[in-house]
């Protein structure tokens, strides 16, 4: 491991903060308060300033490259403009860029980031969900997915695809790289099964060219918020070219577990196919992109170990999850049990 990955969490941690403290001018704040809010993959901080309150993220080094993190900004600044969508605002640098770069004590390659308007909003715990809020949930994708499929690219715009190859592949953004080798034989196994059936579904699919394009891939409970009666979206970091469908999966995974699972999947469905009407058979596919956004979570947390705070709950997380797609496998229904990270 690298002198940065030998850290503790917490150093780790410091580490960006000092980083994020130096990179604020670029953007034209000076007398900043920063506050931690998030590190698992990024590392995230609220800013207060004189000029409002921001978001920033400070970006994991060699994950993304800097072309795809410009084009997340850039729709995200076209849905802003061109929508009543309630999403962030990206902030650009004094030289007019949508990125900025600074460097990590102990790491030995610069590292990006970007600066967002904080947007206003109570989080809902999904056991809190009602069906009324998740057929908001619903609409709301739905609402996106309209704007994507008339969306016209910029140019130079990059973001990774979603298909199979996308999730499962080499070239996947999921790909854990050397950390693969934290999975047991039996853990192949069954996530191998689990993307034999994803692709069914999505060669299923692929007769409705309609039914791809640009998408959310990470609608958590942690990233929307509930505000006068509407949603929010936040951190459209993975945002990619998808199957539209798919971008139902996370938040239904996040709901599988409870016991108003149906009546919140029925009600997200309504909200969705209210603005994008689609096929009854359908619904039938939901599950098993649930069952791959699990496999693809798995093979996130093996990218990410470098992280203690992954690193230290990997193994019992993937054993856990094992179960749960071998229940998949045999019953056509995925309920999570094991730790969201």
């Amino acid at each position: 491991m690298t002198a940065f990955e030998n850290l503790t969490y917490d150093e780790q941690l410091d580490r960006f903060a000092d980083a994020a403290e130096h990179i604020l001018p670029a953007f034209g704040f000076i007398d900043s308060d920063i506050t931690p809010l998030q590190y698992i993959n990024n590392a995230v901080f609220a800013v207060d300033s004189p000029r409002g309150q921001y978001v920033l993220r400070v970006h994991r080094r060699g994950q993304k490259p800097p072309e795809y993190i410009e084009s997340e900004m850039r729709w995200l600044g076209d849905i802003h403009a061109h929508t009543d969508l309630c999403v962030p605002k990206p902030i650009r640098t004094l030289d007019d860029s949508l990125l900025a770069w600074t460097s990590v004590d102990d790491l030995n390659e610069p590292v990006s980031c970007v600066l967002l308007a904080w947007v206003e909003g109570s989080s809902i715990k999904p056991e809190d969900t009602t069906p009324d809020q998740a057929r908001q949930l619903g609409s709301f994708l739905g609402r996106l997915h309209n704007f994507s499929a008339a969306y016209q690219l910029p140019p130079g715009f990059v973001r990774p695809r979603l298909d199979w190859e996308g999730l499962f592949g080499q070239r996947s953004p999921y790909n854990p790289g050397e950390g693969v080798h934290i999975f047991t034989p039996e853990q192949v196994a069954v996530m191998d099964a689990v993307a034999q059936r994803v692709q069914d579904v999505m060669q299923a699919l692929d007769s409705d060219p309609a039914g791809f394009g640009l998408i959310h891939a990470d609608f958590i409970a942690k990233n929307y918020f509930f505000a006068d009666d509407d949603v929010c979206a936040i951190d459209f970091e993975d945002c990619a070219f998808g199957y539209y469908l798919y971008d139902l999966a996370p938040p239904l995974l996040n709901f599988s577990p409870l016991a108003h699972y149906a009546d919140l999947k029925n009600a997200i469905w309504e909200g969705y196919t209210a603005q994008r009407p689609l096929p009854d058979q359908y619904r039938d596919y939901l599950e098993t992109f649930v069952a791959g956004r699990h496999v693809a979570s798995c093979r996130w947390i093996a990218g990410n170990l470098d992280n203690p705070h992954v690193r230290d709950r990997a193994p019992q997380i993937l054993e856990n999850r094992k179960h749960e797609l071998q229940d998949f496998l045999k019953t056509g229904r995925l309920e999570r049990r094991s730790e969201i990270l």
